[in-house]
């Protein structure tokens, strides 16, 4: 029978031909574990896809569409947080049985994964400080200032979303390797608690984090020479 023009154009011949056949699993649930794994590298494809769009935007100084495609990726992120739930299904034991077939092969691996934490030292913030530095503007006038400043506010806020969500993804991940193989077992990678230790210290637009401490740290400083009491004590 030919192939419709659906089937060709979404290849899916090919595309339904990179799961392992039936024969060849480990057990029922390697094929749910391998989609879902494939699954996340095509949207960690797209994520790189629209972040590279969204620093062609900005130079352009098409910040309304930057917007646009920034809550794009936070969509991206939202799918790629959920999917892992797919994953709360699958019991200890045939995990280990799909660790067989999977050999030393780690998520820590991952191309999508690794795209994902380059990207915004190495493409995005670059892209933002220059199109922030030909505005006069500072990230202190606009977190102080923000609703004087709306759209600045919107793209700095786009890329906090873009951190937070990764942030989450991580730790949404870990907990899974926590259901998986319990808290203290080591993965190839080492404890999943020291992985996380690791991971949430960092910040991948730490400017646009320290900003707020910098906003804050004045506010209370004003309101103690007010002599208020503004509910904050160190």
């Amino acid at each position: 029978m030919a192939l419709t023009d659906y089937e060709k154009y979404i290849r899916t011949e090919e595309l339904l031909a990179l799961q392992k056949p039936p024969a060849t699993l480990t057990c029922h649930d390697e094929l749910q574990f391998q989609i879902v794994h494939q699954a996340a590298e095509l949207w960690m494809k797209l994520v790189e896809h629209e972040l590279r769009f969204a620093c062609e935007l900005l130079a352009q100084e098409q910040v309304p569409r930057v917007l646009t495609t920034l809550g794009r990726v936070a969509r991206i992120q939202g799918v790629l947080l959920h999917q892992l739930d797919l994953l709360d299904t699958m019991s200890p034991a045939d995990y280990m049985t799909i660790r067989t077939g999977l050999g030393r092969g780690s998520g820590q691996e991952s191309p999508g994964f690794k795209t994902m934490l380059r990207l915004p030292g190495e493409v995005v913030w670059p892209a933002f400080a220059t199109y922030l530095e030909g505005t006069g503007r500072s990230l202190r006038e606009i977190y102080e200032h923000p609703h004087d400043h709306h759209q600045l506010f919107q793209l700095c806020e786009g890329l906090v979303e873009y951190d937070q969500q990764l942030q989450m993804w991580r730790y949404r991940h870990l907990m899974m390797v926590y259901r998986t193989i319990g808290t203290g077992t080591p993965s190839l990678k080492g404890k999943p608690s020291d992985l996380l230790a690791h991971g949430m210290k960092q910040r991948f637009f730490p400017k646009l984090w320290d900003v707020r401490d910098e906003v804050f740290a004045a506010w209370t400083a004003t309101m103690q020479q007010a002599g208020k009491d503004h509910g904050y004590h160190g």
